[in-house]
């Protein structure tokens, strides 16, 4: 009987260290977020829906205009469906370089950004209007599974 307490003590102590053995490459982590960055605003000069909807989770926490709310993926994918119908963009662009930071465990990262924004978009009587703004926010992501995946947004607009 001491036997097999003896070999589960190892295999626990064995299976702690494998698990604390695995490092997180912070720098490719960061890289990893900036792409992500880059992917979205792709997406969105391309009125690209599923792109956009590929790292959010089924829960998503949204910060801006003083309120604080918590929306499900099919609110987000209704969002911009209706948000991106008939949209073009003259211009989606970082006016600065995003910042990205990951923490050690590489669990939780963020980028926040500031992005210039022109684009022409139904005014809901027939016709266009053209919208420019600056976005600056901050979205902070958490790896599930070996995939990043947005999980809130703090927002600010500017004209």
């Amino acid at each position: 009987m001491k036997r097999i307490q003896v070999l589960i003590l190892v295999f626990c102590v064995l299976s702690i260290a494998a698990g604390c053995d695995k490092t997180v490459d912070v720098e490719v982590e960061k890289i990893a977020l900036l792409r992500t960055h880059l992917i979205d605003i792709h997406a969105h000069m391309e009125n690209d829906v599923p792109a956009l909807m590929e790292t959010i989770p089924e829960e998503f926490i949204y910060v801006g205009e003083g309120q604080v709310s918590r929306q499900s993926r099919d609110e987000i994918r209704d969002f911009f469906t209706g948000y991106l119908d008939g949209a073009e963009y003259e211009k989606y662009e970082d006016l600065l370089v995003p910042h990205a930071e990951v923490s050690a465990d590489g669990t939780m990262g963020w980028v926040i950004s500031r992005i210039a924004v022109t684009r022409n978009e139904l005014d809901g009587k027939g016709g266009t209007r053209t919208r420019s703004f600056t976005y600056a926010g901050i979205m902070t992501y958490e790896k599930a599974g070996g995939k990043w995946m947005k999980v809130a947004n703090v927002s600010t607009f500017a004209p």
